[in-house]
């Protein structure tokens, strides 16, 4: 990664007990071959696997695969600062996790100072649910616990597996919103693919050609337990209209998390334009000049079974200019 790029950050919110903390040990026991920082709020609930640590400090766990864990019971913008100013181990990835109790809109405003602006990129808000805990939240807690819901792109509703299904249609209907991107798991097992949204990170989004469903994105040693994935793709030589991608994109089925790529555009001519989808929250950047033919080359990825390819292929195909 150029250092004249933006280091994509995850903030991963949730109540407290959501399982926030699994997540993120997942993350750092990966084989994600980013050098990450991880910002956590108390070392104590991180049960980092002793194997793994290469070095500690009061402040930071040096990993040996890479990533950097960091407390962030000091001031935010001071180890935010601390971060980009190490010009040997400057991360290519930072994941924040927010406090159980704590509003992430505030963590998203800090990331979008002036000082970060050019340094760091919001990839994704994780709002983590748990199934069984959430439906018993009143008063203040509630609202708090909404308030979490509000900003996220993606909802990880997690410990599925210890409500029945009546539960979880109720607890859909009372706390989520219609159009909310909403992922269901057990052991918060989510693929990386939506966790981690850098092009240096492959694992299920290297390009292929167009197909109505994929293989499946996610096998781990948990299978039983792991959330399982299809992705499809496509592919046009010829150039896109904006305006109609932007509504292809703002229509498609809930159950698809994320898409990206690059992107051929009418409207921007000879510029390599890249996409980036998360949840219902879209971009379109146009960023440099083609190095070979201009094309387009998209990759979405969602539930299993829930892609509909023959009525994606016809929306896609619809994008392209007169």
């Amino acid at each position: 990664m150029s250092r004249h790029e933006p280091i994509p950050v995850t903030l991963v919110s949730g109540f407290l007990g959501a399982g926030k903390t699994t997540l993120l040990n997942r993350i750092l026991a990966s084989d994600h071959g980013l050098r990450m920082a991880v910002m956590v709020n108390d070392f104590g609930a991180i049960n980092i696997d002793s194997q793994l640590i290469v070095s500690q400090t009061q402040t930071t766990v040096s990993l040996a695969n890479g990533c950097i864990c960091c407390t962030v019971e000091s001031d935010l913008i001071e180890q935010l600062g601390r971060l980009l100013d190490d010009r040997q181990n400057r991360p290519e990835y930072i994941v924040i996790e927010a406090s159980g109790v704590s509003n992430p809109s505030k963590i998203a405003n800090t990331l979008r100072y002036p000082q970060f602006r050019e340094a760091l990129a919001i990839d994704s808000i994780l709002t983590v649910v748990d199934a069984e805990q959430f439906e018993t939240l009143e008063g203040e807690m509630a609202q708090l616990a909404m308030e979490q819901l509000d900003v996220a792109d993606i909802i990880v509703l997690n410990k599925v597996d210890r409500v029945d299904r009546e539960q979880l249609d109720a607890l859909k209907a009372r706390w989520f919103y219609p159009n909310a991107r909403l992922l269901e798991c057990e052991y918060g097992e989510v693929p990386l693919e939506l966790v981690l949204g850098v092009g240096r990170f492959t694992g299920g989004w290297s390009f292929r050609p167009a197909a109505a469903v994929q293989a499946p994105v996610l096998a781990t040693a948990q299978e039983d337990h792991a959330a399982i994935f299809d992705t499809w793709s496509f592919s046009s030589d010829r150039p896109l209209s904006l305006k109609a991608l932007r509504q292809a994109l703002s229509t498609l089925p809930t159950d698809i998390y994320r898409a990206k790529g690059v992107c051929q555009i009418a409207e921007a001519q000879g510029k390599r334009c890249i996409l980036h989808l998360v949840g219902s929250r879209s971009e379109i950047k146009p960023e440099e000049v083609w190095e070979g033919e201009p094309h387009t080359q998209l990759i979405f990825i969602g539930r299993r079974g829930s892609i509909d390819g023959a009525a994606l292929q016809a929306a896609f195909e619809a994008c392209v200019a007169d």
